[in-house]
């Protein structure tokens, strides 16, 4: 099969799960092109595993000569299908003149994506988040008459759900990482009622993360991967350890990640006298992800919702962590309570409440026994519900199916 994946920016320290199922989808025999909309990403962390996905990706530029010339030549060959393009666009963003923007300025870019998609004879489109990915598929669709799907993830339906009775309404099938995606656009998009779900978690590759004994738990070292920004919570992680630290023993935090709160937060370490336990690693290679998360005794993930609505999906950081057998703290938002059940398979707190993320860490460090069970029956749930294998072989059998 011709697979073409659209992405916004490549690559993306944070987008793993992506490289992962394009690697797997080439591993398996596919031809398969990875699209960015946006630059390569000069200097941005590569992990090892996803430099394959180089040679697969391709950009094209936003006005070049090539591509006005082609989305000129478009215009003049199929006048009536753009027209049906921009009107679609102002009826669906006149709420949002810089999503409207954006669109407009990707529209001669789609022209010639779906030019390349037809010449290669593209089986499938397959749109990486329900914003420019999403817009891409929709339009190369009407232009070129590939089929295209859509991976609903968080921020592209949280933020605004403007066009998505459209992007997701005429795709051939919509795959959401979670239940509670398909029921927020049920709930959300009216029109989106009776379309087709796929309810597809994000995967991983559960025979390379092997998993571990026992976590040592003296010291006490916890874990926090991810970017530093309001949505992720770590400020509500640095109170919960000004008030739990004491009762921790002997403990440190490990933060590897970056984003525009890093030096916010690290003045916030150091007004709660912190900073002497906590280490601000900055982004950091998967591999090396790998290594922080064997030696963790416990990962945190403190998500919590931002200023415009955007929180997590089910981060990928936590389903690696328990594969790995290690205990974890979440809260609840969005998907993780498929993933962290309390009590089953980690610890879940409200998220924004810093006495019980304090109260959660103390019972995790109290009773590392009991963590580690958890942990356990966690590594049986990623390998039911979120193995690689299993989530690739689902899309691909979409995918053909659309194909017919």
């Amino acid at each position: 099969m011709r697979l073409a994946i659209v992405v916004t920016e490549f690559p993306k320290v944070t987008e793993t799960f992506v490289y992962r199922d394009v690697v797997e989808f080439a591993r398996r025999g596919h031809e398969v092109r990875l699209y960015h909309l946006t630059r390569f990403r000069e200097g941005e962390v590569l992990h090892d595993f996803a430099r394959k996905t180089i040679d697969l990706s391709r950009y094209v530029p936003y006005a070049s000569p090539g591509v006005l010339a082609r989305f000129l030549a478009t215009f003049v060959t199929r006048p009536l299908v753009i027209a049906g393009v921009v009107a679609a666009l102002i009826r669906g963003y006149a709420r949002h003149p810089v999503w409207l923007l954006k669109s407009f300025v990707l529209l001669p870019k789609c022209t010639v994506i779906a030019r390349e998609l037809a010449d290669w004879g593209a089986d499938h489109l397959h749109g990486e988040f329900a914003t420019h990915p999403g817009t891409c598929g929709w339009i190369v669709r009407r232009l070129a008459g590939v089929p295209y799907s859509v991976s609903c993830h968080a921020h592209d339906i949280f933020r605004t759900q403007a066009m998505l009775d459209k992007k997701l309404g005429e795709a051939a099938f919509v795959r959401v990482i979670s239940e509670y995606n398909e029921r927020f656009l049920k709930e959300r998009v009216p029109a989106l009622r009776e379309q087709r779900f796929l309810v597809n978690h994000v995967g991983v590759d559960t025979e390379s993360l092997a998993p571990l004994d026992a976590p040592a738990t003296e010291p006490f070292r916890l874990l926090y991967v991810g970017s530093l920004e309001q949505r992720k919570g770590v400020h509500v992680l640095l109170r919960a350890l000004a008030a739990a630290g004491p009762k921790l023993g002997e403990w440190s935090c490990d933060l590897l990640g970056g984003g525009p709160m890093r030096e916010e937060l690290e003045a916030l370490a150091k007004e709660l006298g912190l900073d002497g336990s906590m280490r601000f690693h900055g982004p950091r290679p998967y591999e090396e992800v790998a290594a922080a998360t064997e030696r963790a005794s416990v990962l945190v993930v403190p998500s919590t919702y931002d200023s415009t609505g955007r929180t997590e999906g089910i981060p990928t950081v936590l389903i690696e962590a328990l594969a790995h057998r290690r205990p974890v703290i979440a809260t609840r938002v969005s998907g993780i309570p498929e993933l962290v059940v309390d009590g089953e398979t980690g610890v879940l707190v409200e998220h924004a409440d810093v006495d019980a993320l304090a109260a959660a860490l103390e019972r995790v460090h109290a009773d590392p026994d009991a963590a580690f069970a958890m942990a356990c029956r966690g590594r049986e749930k990623v390998e039911a519900e979120f193995d690689l294998e299993g989530t690739v072989g689902g899309q691909l059998a979409a995918f053909e199916s659309a194909r017919r």
